[in-house]
């Protein structure tokens, strides 16, 4: 069972996934901008004052941006306001990488607090701003951090608990669950402005416990150098957790961080990027994309919709985590493949079920299968990182980390232009998140292997095994593509000799090769 240390350890946590989240507009704008100006919505939404600086509505829980906009008279068609989310996406592809490498150069710690404390100020300027130009910088910004909090939170948690807990992290302190109290936030404050200040204040909470109850990494301390304040700081650990979570720290010290271009020369950090890379990059395309193209799936209630694709995963994490406490049989590998399978299927049912029209018929069915491969895409993000945390160097931990989601941001600015391929087929978000996890299934069953209770100080030897691993199925993949003809009679020119009788006009004769024939 969970120790205080741990437990207060995973509480932090959960307080950074709420502002790591950040749907805000994704909630806020979506609904809007799927209505005709004929909507009843709209038509209310146009009554209420343009004097209110915080406006309601009546006949829904929520007064979003975009019936703001309209009603202020506010070109909702301009570049920076159409793509204020691929904006905020494109933040955390610079986050991810930027932050991740500064982790590794300064601590986690810092990374940790400045970031939320940042955040919790641009989200309260935020909520007072009416300029999109302005609100889409802000955006930009908060991407940046949120991709900071994303990589380096989880660094700094797994590197201050003890293996067995690592798992329940990510069951208990999960992203379902922030995203079921974002949901929760704008059900209650019903204003986008509301909500941002109701953020920005949780942000601050956030930032105060980083400061005051979290330590900086000692695996990270000991890397660089710091024993004495990395040994007291596993000293305080196991008397915090009556001797429950000991923190096993590297042997060596590493005085001088790399840099990514000393990182990418290194075949064996070059080819653990590759791998995790392309992981991560799938696993992001789908999320991101059933997150922008499948908002509504319940009733045509978005906020319901919203509670139901975040309460379902949050429980059957939950479940999960309680099966791991008392059996103690998740297998990171295991886990990783069978939620692929079921994603595959339960993507590949649902688009039938579209595709037919029969999701009109029977709307609980459609659902039902959409939410179970929809939870699935969590168990992939929990072996995501969990493998990389686990396989992965410490001084080299923030900035791998930071590359794989780098990496996969790129396919979430992607992803989140899914919705104009829905437009034109309904289905096409279904059947290509289908695709996606057939590929990432081959890729996870070759080359992914287990590190389940791996010890973070002492992990090289098992990434030497998965580059050596990497590097080995490259090779009899080109080795396959190239066939090497072998030497035969038929490939092999007849030998022939000048008979000097004519020099004038020498003839060639072919003379034939045998056991014991030299050539003259």
């Amino acid at each position: 069972m969970l120790n205080w240390h741990e437990l207060r350890m995973l509480m932090i946590f959960q307080v950074a996934m709420i502002f790591m989240v950040q749907n805000v507009f994704q909630i806020y704008s979506t609904f809007g901008q799927q209505l005709k100006s004929t909507d009843d919505y709209l038509q209310q939404a146009e009554r209420v004052s343009k004097n209110d600086f915080y406006r309601f509505i009546n006949n829904s829980n929520f007064y979003s941006t975009h019936a703001q906009w309209i009603t202020d008279d506010t070109n909702v068609s301009v570049l920076w306001w159409e793509n204020v989310i691929a904006i905020q996406q494109v933040g955390i592809f610079v986050g991810s990488i930027l932050f991740g490498y500064i982790s590794d150069h300064f601590g986690r710690q810092k990374v940790c607090q400045y970031s939320l404390l940042i955040s919790s100020v641009i989200l309260l300027v935020e909520g007072f701003l009416s300029s999109t130009i302005l609100i889409a910088l802000c955006r930009f910004i908060i991407g940046t951090q949120t991709g900071a909090i994303i990589v380096v939170s989880w660094s700094l948690t797994t590197e201050l608990i003890s293996p067995r807990t690592r798992f329940l992290a990510r069951a208990f302190a999960n992203w379902p669950t922030g995203k079921f109290a974002l949901a929760l936030i704008c059900f209650f404050s019903q204003n986008w402005r509301i909500s941002l200040h109701v953020c920005a204040a949780f942000t601050l909470f956030g930032a105060l416990l980083y400061i005051f109850f979290v330590p900086e990494s000692p695996t990270y301390l000991q890397c660089h150098g710091k024993r004495t304040e990395a040994h007291n700081i596993v000293a305080d650990v196991f008397k915090n957790s009556n001797g429950k979570c000991v923190i096993a720290l590297p042997g060596g010290i590493r005085s001088k961080p790399l840099t990514f271009r000393q990182i990418w020369k290194k075949e064996k950090y070059r080819n653990v990027i590759i791998l995790f890379g392309s992981i991560w990059v799938m696993t992001n395309f789908t999320a991101t994309m059933l997150d922008f193209s499948e908002v509504i799936i319940f009733h045509n209630n978005l906020i319901l919709s919203q509670m139901l694709l975040a309460g379902v995963p949050a429980i059957c994490k939950i479940l999960l985590g309680l099966v791991e406490i008392y059996f103690g049989i998740i297998s990171r590998r295991n886990l990783h493949l069978i939620s692929l399978c079921i994603n595959g299927i339960s993507m590949c049912a649902s688009g039938v079920l579209i595709l037919f029209g029969l999701q009109k018929n029977y709307p609980t069915i459609y659902v039902l299968v959409f939410l179970i491969g929809y939870a699935s895409i969590e168990f992939i993000w929990d072996a995501c990182y969990l493998c990389v945390v686990e396989q992965v160097p410490t001084e080299v931990r923030g900035t791998i980390s930071g590359a794989c989601s780098f990496l996969s941001r790129l396919s979430g600015i992607l992803a989140s232009k899914m919705t104009i391929v829905k437009q034109r087929w309904e289905p096409a978000p279904l059947f290509i998140a289908f695709a996606t996890a057939i590929i990432h299934f081959l890729i996870a069953f070759f080359f992914l292997n287990e590190s389940k209770d791996a010890n973070l100080g002492e992990i090289g030897f098992t990434l030497r095994r998965i580059s050596q691993k990497v590097s080995q199925k490259i090779h009899q993949i080109r080795n396959m593509t190239k066939k090497e003809k072998q030497p035969s009679e038929s490939t092999v020119p007849a030998v022939s000799k000048i008979r000097k009788n004519d020099i004038s006009g020498p003839v060639l004769a072919e003379i034939q090769l045998g056991e014991g024939n030299n050539v003259p």
